[in-house]
C-alpha cells in the first residue's frame, strides 16, 4: 500500500495506525470522537443556504455504496479527502459533503448494517473502522467542546504586501513540499511605534510537520518588502479553524496546481 502524507492531526494518527501495527489503536480511536468527519449525503437544492443538510424533522439521506460482501458507509478525515474520493468514485451530483463531529455521527451512523470505512475509496489512507471499538468509543460520554481561544486575523490585508512578493511566489513554486501559502493580518497593536504593520505568512505543507522552509519564507518577505512591513510565518494545518475560514473566505497568495492531491 502507497504511503501518505496527513493533512492533519487525525490523518497523523491514521498514519501511524497504517504503518505500525503495534502502534495502540486507541491513538486513533480516541481522538476520533471530537474530530470534524466527513460524509456524503443526499442534496437538497431547496435548502441551499438554510444551514439543513435534510428537510426539517428528517435526517440526511446517506450515500453508501455496495460490494461483494456488503454495504459500506464512507468517513472522510477532511474535505479534501473527500473531494478526491467523490472525484475517484465519480459520485453523482445529487450527493454532496456534510461535516459532524465524529461522536455525533458514529452514534447516528451505529444504527446502520453498513461497515463503516474511513476514507473509502483511497486505498493509501483507507481503513475499516472495527464495529466493537466504535462501540466502546460510544459507550464513553460525548466529548466537550474545545475551549479554545480563537486567533484574531483579518482577511482585509493592509498595505498590499502581495506587490512586492513576486519572487516569494516564484521562491514557492519551486518548492514540492509547499501546497499554499495565505497572507494574514493579526488584529494587534503595532509591533514597534511609527507605522510599523505586522503580517503572518502561513504554509499549508504536504508533510504538516515540515517547518524547514519558515525561516527562509520569513527572511524573503521581509527583505522584499518595505522597512515598516514586519513578518512572522508558521505552518497551517487542514483542521485549524483559521484555515477552514481562509480557504472559503480568501484566496491563498500561492497555490500548487495540485494543491487538493
Amino acid at each position: 500500500m502507497a504511503d501518505f502524507l496527513p493533512m492533519n492531526r487525525l490523518e497523523k494518527r491514521l498514519r501511524s495506525v497504517l504503518r505500525d501495527r503495534n502502534t495502540p489503536l486507541w491513538n486513533f480511536y480516541t481522538p476520533l470522537a471530537s474530530a470534524e468527519l466527513w460524509i456524503f449525503a443526499r442534496r437538497y437544492p431547496e435548502l441551499d443556504g438554510s444551514g439543513l443538510v435534510a428537510p426539517e424533522g428528517k435526517d440526511p439521506e446517506i450515500c453508501t455504496f455496495s460490494g461483494p460482501e456488503g454495504s459500506y458507509v464512507g468517513i472522510y478525515t477532511s474535505d479534501f479527502r473527500a473531494e478526491e474520493a467523490s472525484e475517484k468514485l465519480k459520485l453523482p451530483d445529487k450527493f454532496w459533503c456534510i461535516s459532524a463531529k465524529g461522536h455525533e455521527l458514529l452514534r447516528f451512523l451505529s444504527g446502520f448494517e453498513s461497515e463503516l470505512w474511513m476514507n473509502f475509496g483511497l486505498p493509501e489512507c483507507q481503513y475499516h473502522l472495527d464495529p466493537d471499538m466504535v462501540e466502546i468509543l460510544l459507550s464513553r460520554p460525548e466529548p466537550a467542546a474545545a475551549d479554545r481561544p480563537t486567533e484574531k486575523v483579518t482577511f482585509a490585508v493592509e498595505g498590499n504586501p502581495e506587490q512586492y512578493l513576486g519572487p516569494l511566489k516564484d521562491f514557492l513554486s519551486h518548492q514540492p513540499n509547499v501546497r499554499a501559502a495565505w497572507i494574514l493580518s493579526p488584529k494587534t497593536a503595532p509591533l514597534a511605534a511609527g507605522n510599523s504593520r505586522a503580517y503572518e505568512i502561513h504554509l499549508v505543507m504536504r508533510d504538516p510537520e515540515d517547518k524547514s522552509l519558515l525561516q527562509k519564507v520569513r527572511t524573503m518577505a521581509k527583505a522584499l518588502t518595505p522597512v515598516e512591513m514586519e513578518w512572522t510565518s508558521g505552518v497551517m494545518m487542514a483542521d485549524d479553524k483559521s484555515f477552514r475560514r481562509l480557504s472559503k473566505e480568501s484566496p491563498p497568495f500561492y497555490r500548487s496546481k495540485d494543491f487538493l492531491r
